[in-house]
Formats: structure tokens, C-alpha cells, sequence
């Protein structure tokens, strides 16, 4: 009897939300793309930040793509989700042994934990039992100063569980940076750095105006009074100072900044209140959907960003910054972790430095640019293709080879 030949299978499993499309999701869609040209079906694991098990049960169906499957369990990364650990370790498990009775489960995929961190524990040893190899792909380390106090020390050990985890059982490390493949390393485990990647290359055109537009989009901090500069993701309130200077000094000029409005930034950043009231160049647009975001940034001159040199930012790498270049908008920021790996200075990415005086200067220079030069270096910039994911399916191909043994 002829032996039946099973399909080729990846299982990813995180915390990323597919229906709603967090940043997470992007950076997993992306990869998955690659390992579907490589040949492998992809069974996805992750969360749904806004429903809950039942209301999820009545969703339509989320195509993840030809021959994929997805498991969307309810976010349980909570207080609340204690309770629910031992069923959602069941519905994980369940999903993995009903893949692998229909397909050849390669690699597991780890990119966070779509729950608390002892699950993965679970999987690690699910993939001992069932011959494939356990893959850590990470992206940041997180700071978590800034948490409630609470949710901080859950977080805390969590992360730390997941740490330790990944460190005893990985097979082999995905990682969007030097620094994480450095905290990762362990001797003899192949290992690969794939930034954040893009795929959206459909809609080139865009339209400038007639004086410079800069754009910051995200989620600076967490939305708390008088918030910490400790524990920032993004110092927005940095941005502002540097256009708040450019204001006073009558630069023609639009910030557009979308991910927060003016209120919970004022609630944040109390000490920007009477500035921000009488300055009309800066503009709040509030949370917008993401191709929304994409267009905004498609359509100005330049993104704008500032980070502090910290773990979490050293180890991360902006999604913002692969979107925005790969848009064809110029990325205007300091050098931070692998961020000047991939920007090339006055092309794709021009680098603040911290100083006040001399980022006004720098900002001042590229307002002063006509709107010819604005359109043909956006034109050099969107030619520029670093964050494609063509780019990187033989480093992937040789990674995954690597961790088989073939």
C-alpha cells in the first residue's frame, strides 16, 4: 500500500491578534508568508484582544490564507485569565494534535505566549513527543516600570517563566535583532535575524503638500496621568518639543500625530497643556485603522521619532520605521539598537542626536526643501525595498535547513 505523504506544516503561536491586526499580527502574516513559499501550510495560534470564547464562537470564519488554519483563543493575559489557563492549554493542545493528524508538523513557533507563559512549557514538550523542533521568534524585551502595580508583577513573572522556558527548550531563535539574538544565544542552537517585513507595495502613488509633513504614529506610553519618561516606548513628548521649537521660530510646518488624542496626551504630558492650545501645527488625529495609518504616512514628508536608549528599545525594532520606508516616507530619528542597520542616512533615514539645538537645525533643513526634492527623495526612498520579504526567504530557508539537520 502506498504510503500517503503529509503536507508540510509550521505552527505558529503567540500573542498576536489576526482579526484585528495588532503589530504583532504583521510582523507573524509576514513571516508566514515566507514559510508558505517555502512550502509549509501554517497553523496559527493566537488571540482575540476584544471578544470573549463565546462571542468569538459566533465570528465568521478569518481566511488566513490557502491550506492555513487559525485557533483564536480569548485574550487571558489578565487577572481574569487565571481561571481560564487549564481550558485554553486544552483548546492549544487539542489544535496541535488535529494539525499534526492531518499534516507533518516540521517546526512550533513561539512568538510570546497566547497565554501565561507555563503553556509554552506544554508545547516544548508536545514537540519533544511529536518529533519537531521548538522555535523561539522574538521581538522586544520588555520594560515594565510604567505598568499598574498589579499587573506589573504578574508581568514580571511571567516574563521571566517565559524566559527561562525559552532558554531551556529552544531548538533554534528567530530574532529581530542583534541584541535579542545575543540575550537568546545558546551554544550550538542556529539562529536568524529577520526584522519586521512589508508586503503592502499595491499603492505607490501619494501626494504632498506644499509645506513639510511630518507624522508620528503608535502608541507612545502607556495612558496614565503625568506618565513616566521611564518605561516609554516612544518619547512623543520630545517630538513635540522639537516642533513646539520650530513653531516658535515660524517654520511652515504639519505634525500629525495619530495613536492618542490631544486630551489623553495633555492628561500625560501635562507640562505641553498651554503650548499645545495655542499651537496650531501640531494635530492629534486620534486612533485610525491601519491602512488609514498607512495612508497618512504614505502621504507625508517624513516620519518623525525619538527613543531613549533602553533595553526595550535596544532590543526592539520599529514596525513604524519598516512601514514608513517601505511607503517611500524618509524616517527621521535617533540611532537606537538596529534602527541605522537598516536606514540609510540621508536617503532612507536621517538621525537625530539628541541635542535640541541641533534637531531644530536638522528639522529646519528639511522643511526648507522644495516639493520637488521632497518628491524625488521619497521616490529614492520607496525604491529602496530593504524590508521585503523577498529579501529574506533564503535566510529563512537556510535557517529552518539548519535546524532539521538537512
Amino acid at each position: 500500500m502506498k504510503k500517503v505523504v503529509k503536507q508540510k506544516c509550521v505552527i505558529y503561536i503567540g500573542d498576536f491578534d489576526l482579526r484585528n491586526e495588532n503589530v504583532q499580527a504583521h510582523l507573524v502574516k509576514n513571516n508566514a508568508k515566507i514559510l508558505n513559499r517555502l512550502g509549509y501550510k501554517v497553523a496559527f495560534v493566537g488571540v482575540n484582544r476584544v471578544s470573549s470564547f463565546s462571542e468569538i464562537k459566533k465570528l465568521p470564519e478569518l481566511n488566513v490564507g490557502d491550506g492555513n488554519h487559525y485557533l483564536e483563543l480569548e485574550n487571558t493575559l489578565s487577572l481574569k485569565g487565571l481561571w481560564l489557563f487549564r481550558s485554553c492549554k486544552q483548546r492549544i493542545l487539542s489544535f496541535m494534535n488535529e494539525v499534526a493528524g492531518g499534516s507533518e508538523v516540521s517546526l512550533v513557533i513561539s512568538y510570546q505566549s497566547p497565554s501565561y507563559a507555563l503553556v509554552l512549557k506544554n508545547i516544548a514538550l508536545w514537540c519533544r513527543d511529536n518529533q519537531a523542533k521548538y522555535i523561539v521568534n522574538s521581538a522586544d524585551i520588555p520594560v515594565l516600570a510604567s505598568q499598574p502595580f498589579l499587573r506589573r508583577i504578574l508581568m514580571i513573572l511571567n516574563w521571566n517563566c517565559l524566559h527561562q522556558i525559552n532558554r531551556k527548550y529552544s531548538d533554534g531563535l528567530i530574532a529581530v535583532s542583534r541584541y535579542i539574538e545575543r540575550f537568546y544565544q545558546k551554544k550550538g542552537m542556529p539562529s536568524v535575524i529577520i526584522p519586521p517585513l512589508f508586503d503592502d507595495f499595491t499603492d505607490s502613488d501619494f501626494e504632498l503638500s506644499d509645506f513639510v509633513t511630518f507624522v508620528y504614529a503608535g502608541t507612545p506610553f502607556v495612558l496614565k496621568k503625568n506618565v513616566r519618561a521611564v518605561g516609554m516606548k516612544d518619547r512623543l513628548d520630545k517630538i513635540v518639543d522639537l516642533c513646539l521649537r520650530l513653531s516658535a521660530e515660524g517654520v511652515k510646518y504639519r505634525l500629525k500625530i495619530i495613536g492618542i488624542t490631544k486630551d489623553l496626551y495633555i492628561m500625560c504630558i501635562p507640562r505641553h497643556k498651554d503650548a499645545l492650545e495655542k499651537d496650531h501645527n501640531i494635530l492629534f488625529m486620534g486612533r485610525y485603522s491601519h491602512k488609514n495609518t498607512l495612508d497618512t504616512v504614505r502621504n507625508a514628508d517624513y516620519m518623525l521619532n525619538y527613543r531613549d536608549i533602553n533595553v526595550m528599545n535596544e532590543a526592539g525594532l520599529s514596525t513604524k520605521l519598516v512601514e514608513s520606508v517601505s511607503l517611500g516616507t524618509p524616517v527621521v530619528m535617533n540611532s537606537v539598537g538596529d534602527s541605522f542597520k537598516y536606514l540609510r542616512d540621508g536617503v532612507t533615514g536621517y538621525q537625530l542626536s539628541g541635542d535640541l539645538t541641533h534637531d531644530v537645525s536638522l528639522l529646519k533643513s528639511l522643511c526648507d526643501k522644495t516639493k520637488e526634492e521632497r518628491t524625488s527623495s521619497k521616490k529614492k526612498c520607496a525604491s529602496d525595498k530593504t524590508f521585503a520579504i523577498e529579501n529574506y526567504e533564503v535566510r529563512m530557508d537556510d535557517f529552518i535547513r539548519s535546524v532539521l539537520g538537512k
